[in-house]
Formats: C-alpha cells, sequence, structure tokens
C-alpha cells in the first residue's frame, strides 16, 4: 500500500469536512426514512394506525394477491399501472411539446432573446405547484374562462374538471419545464456542422433529423425524459384537485393507506415497491445508455 503524505492526508481531512454535511442531510433525510419505510412495510398494522412489532409479509402479500372476484386482478396494482402509463403518456406528450420550444429558444439570434426566453420557462418554479394547480383549476372549471370562451363564440361548455383529460393536462403543465430546459442545453451543444455534413452526404431534413441531430441530443433526451417520468407518476396534487378524488395515481394510493386505511405497512409496501420499479427502470435506462456510446 502505498504511503499518503502529510499534505495529502491534509486535503483528505479538508475533503471529508466539505463533503460530511451534505452527506449528513441526505443520509437524515433520505437514507433514514427509506430504511425506515423499508421496516415498516414487514412488520403487522395495528388497529387505529401505526404498526405492531410483529414481522409479517402480508404487505407484499396483498400488492401480488389476485382479487378472488376477478382473475389476475388487483386494484393497487392497477393504480400502479395506471401511473406508469399515464407518466409516460404525459412524457411522450412533453417531449413532442419541448423540442420545438428549446429550437425556438436556440435559434434567437441574441443573447438577451434566449435569456428572456428561459426566463419564462422557469417563472412557473418561482410559484408553489399548489398554487399554479389551483389557478388551473380554475381555468378548467365549468364556469372558468376556457368555457366562458366556448359559450362566448356559441359552442356549448364542456366538462373538464374532475376527468382523466384534466390530471393529464395538469401533469403536462407541470412537468413541461424539466423537459425544455434538458433539450434545450441539448440543443445548444449541438454542432451546426454536423447537420450540414449530414446533407452533404445525401441525406434530406427528415433523415438529417432522426438519424443525426435526435442522436446528439440524446442525452438531454434522457434526462428530461427520467425526470417527466418521476415526477409524473408520484404527483399527488395533480390528481387530488384535477380529478376530484376520482382518478387516484400511486401518491394518493399510499395517502389512502397512511390515512383513512390506517394501513401503515401496505403504504410502506406501495412506496417500496414502487421506488424498486422506479430505480429498475433508471438502471435499464443508464445501461442501455452506456452500451450506446460503447458501440
Amino acid at each position: 500500500m502505498t504511503d499518503v503524505g502529510p499534505e495529502e492526508r491534509r486535503r483528505r481531512r479538508r475533503l471529508l469536512l466539505l463533503v460530511s454535511p451534505g452527506v449528513a442531510w441526505i443520509v437524515a433525510t433520505y437514507v433514514l426514512p427509506t430504511l425506515l419505510i423499508l421496516l415498516y412495510s414487514f412488520l403487522t398494522p395495528r388497529l387505529g394506525g401505526g404498526v405492531e412489532w410483529r414481522v409479517s409479509l402480508d404487505a407484499y402479500r396483498t400488492l401480488t394477491a389476485a382479487d378472488a372476484r376477478a382473475s389476475l386482478y388487483n386494484p393497487y396494482v392497477t393504480v400502479l399501472a395506471r401511473s406508469i402509463v399515464w407518466a409516460g403518456f404525459t412524457t411522450a406528450i412533453c417531449f413532442v411539446l419541448a423540442l420545438p420550444v428549446a429550437l425556438y429558444i436556440h435559434g434567437r439570434r441574441t443573447a438577451l432573446g434566449r435569456y428572456a426566453l428561459l426566463i419564462a420557462v422557469m417563472i412557473p418554479f418561482w410559484t408553489s405547484m399548489l398554487v399554479r394547480t389551483y389557478a388551473l383549476r380554475y381555468l378548467l372549471a365549468n364556469t372558468g374562462p376556457l368555457n366562458g370562451v366556448l359559450r362566448w363564440l356559441g359552442f356549448e361548455p364542456i366538462t373538464l374538471l374532475n376527468s382523466r383529460i384534466a390530471v393529464v393536462i395538469g401533469l403536462v403543465y407541470t412537468a413541461l419545464p424539466f423537459m425544455i430546459l434538458p433539450l434545450y442545453a441539448a440543443v445548444a451543444r449541438v454542432d451546426p456542422r454536423v447537420l450540414e455534413a449530414g446533407r452533404d452526404l445525401g441525406a434530406n431534413g427528415p433523415q438529417t433529423f432522426v438519424r443525426v441531430f435526435l442522436p446528439l441530443v440524446s442525452a438531454g433526451t434522457v434526462v428530461g425524459c427520467v425526470l417527466v417520468f418521476v415526477l409524473s407518476a408520484s404527483q399527488y396534487i395533480v390528481p387530488t384537485l384535477l380529478g376530484g378524488g376520482k382518478v387516484n395515481m400511486i401518491a394518493n394510493l399510499i395517502e389512502l393507506q397512511f390515512g383513512d386505511a390506517f394501513n401503515w405497512p401496505l403504504g410502506s409496501g406501495i412506496a417500496i415497491f414502487f421506488s424498486a420499479l422506479t430505480l429498475l427502470g433508471l438502471s435499464v435506462v443508464t445501461a442501455h445508455r452506456r452500451e450506446a456510446q460503447l458501440l
């Protein structure tokens, strides 16, 4: 083993001193609560809330068992699948909407114009998501501005609030900036000469876009898709306020178990199960991207 000199030891101590507050914060606010939830998922629920310190696998049996009244049907798995499908749908919509916006921002000739548009994208972050969701709820209400415009134009009002459409609109609205910013950062790093080389080699516009441009912005695409998917799948405020309790997602199901159902182990099991699926998905995406870079 190589002997470390006193200067190197002092450097390592300073580095440890610098990172220790951040590490302590992560351990206290993320690692320990996660371990506590994992522990609760293997305990027995107590009547009226809380847990009994007796080991039980009932939470995971409930998640994996099929309903006796309907083959291969489990309401918890149904909510989990709905959350994943809607998060994927939201991610696809956000990508389709965000890519033209990122290209438009990057196409501004002056830096002032680009900065102004980026600030406009980030303005929603300056307001609480709860306030923004209530504003969207007012906009989509039966007596809100949107239906007011439809009545003024002579059309029949449409019912959007407390529906699946309202939830999807809310998910896209809250997650769209998280797709625009990574895509803009990726677009800004694209060398225009590479696109010109693709055209010089005989590729037309669509071919250049699909086979040259999209691979160049794949890093920003992956980051944006991961952010939007995770944020959308774990949403609680949007389905609660815009779905009216009719459209539950995974966070609503967890809240129900810790609240009215008084089944803390099942709520913990759902949280652990969903976290494991999320980590597995991130691992697959990371491994696929690493393999693509090696090819």
